[in-house]
């Protein structure tokens, strides 16, 4: 089980770059999710089937008595409480990061601060802020780049494995199930024929 972060009013949380198995380095990994009857249901994918199924079933509403809310989601290591655990955050705090890029210095003072609000019964982020907290560094040179690296390949959860284990095509029996036709092997054959109509196949 890995560790997501849940957001609480008053966490104030230091960003942390994702390295790869390839030692890639990116602040985020983008993706869509859905919940169906309690199970988080994750896509990755170029294709993007969560969103297109979800506009389908929006389209042709008068066939389906369910409606798929998708949502897009940004997954970020974070270091809080003395460990690196995974923050999913939604576009308000992500455009948030994005604009303070201070935030996104690793050897920076500058935190995530995060203000919590309910409205209409969901969290709501919009006053969360950037602003410099005195913090002690989990390596010994926070100059390091090589110490850094090491400590964030060792410590950071799996969160690529988490996708790859709960993504749309593991579940697509709970998919189909909910919406009452396989939608999903549809849209891949669907896609399959256009790119061999593509090769004149």
């Amino acid at each position: 089980m890995i560790k997501i972060h849940k957001l609480k009013d008053g966490d104030i949380i230091k960003i942390l770059p994702i390295i790869s198995d390839d030692d890639k380095v990116t602040w985020s990994n983008p993706y869509s999710c859905t919940v169906i009857d309690g199970k988080a249901i994750y896509d990755n994918s170029d294709k993007q089937y969560l969103r297109r199924i979800s506009y389908l079933m929006s389209r042709s509403f008068a066939s389906y008595s369910k409606k798929l809310n998708v949502s897009n989601r940004y997954a970020m290591n974070i270091y809080i409480d003395g460990e690196i655990r995974v923050m999913n955050i939604g576009r308000t705090i992500y455009q948030l990061l994005i604009d303070k890029k201070e935030a996104l210095d690793i050897k920076s003072d500058y935190h995530l601060y995060i203000n919590m609000e309910m409205k209409s019964g969901f969290p709501c982020f919009d006053k969360s802020y950037v602003k410099e907290h005195s913090w002690i560094p989990p390596v010994s040179n926070i100059n390091s780049g090589e110490e850094w690296i090491e400590y964030i390949r060792s410590n950071q959860p799996d969160f690529s494995g988490h996708v790859e284990n709960n993504n749309i095509f593991k579940h697509k029996k709970i998919i189909t199930d909910y919406i009452g036709t396989d939608m999903l092997g549809e849209l891949i054959s669907d896609d399959r024929q256009k790119k061999l109509d593509m090769i004149g196949i």
